[in-house]
């Protein structure tokens, strides 16, 4: 495979703006001619400044154009356009830079951060980054401006919006963005003394740590975060509930990945289970984030019982499963990822490409910003290159020629 410092900048170009994108539509982006776009694909050198518009066109940096970084696989110019808008939003809206805007009503704002909310979860990252684009400094000017009366209010949709400003960034590998998008949003929380948010964002946090390969700091997070907003035995709350119980959740999957002891996993995801229990059905703060209950529990059971290598546990689990039908996507579609992946482990090939080209059609947006893909594909190239080849298109995952 060649590596993309090995390609030519004419060669990057051409394949950072993929079979959708005209030389004639790139152009329009950019803010520059399209003669000086043919030249650049033609092996034609620009200037610094003509080659930051085609970069800012691309949705990416000079760096990546050069070959000096590589592009992360799976995102297409559209998405990394919206990503790079939001970045700026984060920031700017962080520093207090840009948001002399005219902010709408709370209502308005609130009504904004659910629906950017429901773009994560069903993979509209586009449209997404658009919303938060809008929504932070929106929320950000709203914020400023609250009297005592609102500014708790206020502070909670800026404060969301940062969340889900943070999932976004992780889902699509720019983590440290994600880091500082959770920064500031539990800034904002404990600026309104609101615990709950501020545990939510360690939640989100947690994830982070644990997509980037921390996984001990992921148990600590989310572990320390559970024992400050536990709820009582008598509290019937659903939203620290439900908060809680991601939480105990996160330290559970991330024990069970290499953060903590097998041990240590089985008794947070033991703690999962009896909050889902007490909350009774699938249940999201405000709205806000993963839906945590009974159902829920019960895929990460399965995720658990793989990265622990029981196998038996994680069949028993996918035989009693049964998703709520408000479960987001993406959860269902990361529960039929760890189905096929299940499904290798037991050799059962046909089930386990079905599994996974069925996570493929309900999201495939997200699907491409997973490593789960890869790791299946693989194991079912090594007995039939022609069901590797098939669940390999379906996915967008390179395949290695055996």
């Amino acid at each position: 495979m060649t590596l993309w410092a090995e390609r030519t900048t004419a060669e990057r170009v051409k394949i950072l703006r993929g079979r959708e994108v005209t030389q004639e539509n790139l152009a329009e982006k950019s803010g520059v001619s399209l003669g000086t776009i043919r030249k650049l694909e033609q092996g034609g050198s620009l200037s610094l400044p003509s080659l930051m518009k085609v970069a800012a066109g691309l949705g990416t940096d000079v760096s990546v154009i050069l070959g000096q970084q590589s592009p992360r696989r799976g995102m297409d110019l559209d998405e990394r356009s919206a990503l790079r808008a939001v970045s700026a939003a984060v920031h700017d809206t962080g520093l207090g830079i840009g948001t002399d805007v005219e902010p709408g009503s709370l209502e308005e704002l609130r009504d904004a951060a659910r629906r950017a909310d429901a773009a994560f979860w069903s993979g509209r990252y586009v449209e997404l980054g658009a919303l938060l684009s809008a929504l932070l400094p929106e929320a950000r000017a709203l914020f400023d401006a609250a009297g005592p009366d609102l500014r708790e209010a206020a502070g909670g949709v800026l404060s969301d919006a940062f969340q889900t400003a943070a999932v976004m960034a992780n889902i699509l590998g720019a983590r440290d963005l994600g880091y500082t998008a959770i920064t500031h949003g539990r800034n904002v929380a404990d600026q309104v003394g609101d615990d709950l948010r501020s545990a939510h964002l360690m939640a989100s946090l947690s994830w982070i740590c644990l997509r980037d390969g921390h996984t001990s700091k992921g148990v600590h997070v989310a572990q320390q975060a559970a024992a400050k907003v536990e709820p009582r035995m008598s509290d019937s709350d659903p939203d620290r509930l439900s908060v809680y119980g991601q939480l105990v959740t996160n330290t559970a999957v991330a024990a069970s990945r290499g953060g903590a002891s097998a041990d240590t996993a089985r008794d947070f995801l033991s703690q999962c289970h009896a909050v889902a229990a007490r909350i009774g059905r699938e249940h999201a703060r405000g709205n806000q984030g993963q839906p945590f209950g009974p159902s829920y529990a019960a895929t990460q059971a399965v995720s658990v019982a793989m990265a622990l290598g029981d196998t038996a546990g994680a069949l028993r689990w996918i035989e009693t499963t049964r998703l709520d039908p408000n479960t987001p996507l993406s959860t269902r579609a990361r529960f039929h990822l760890d189905i096929a992946l299940t499904r290798t482990e037991t050799r059962q090939w046909e089930a386990a490409a079905a599994e996974l080209k069925e996570a493929c059609r309900i999201a495939p947006r997200w699907v491409r910003h997973q490593a789960l893909p890869g790791v299946i594909t693989d194991r079912i190239a090594d007995v039939s290159m022609s069901m590797a080849r098939s669940v390999a298109q379906a996915a967008g995952v390179p395949l290695v020629v055996r």
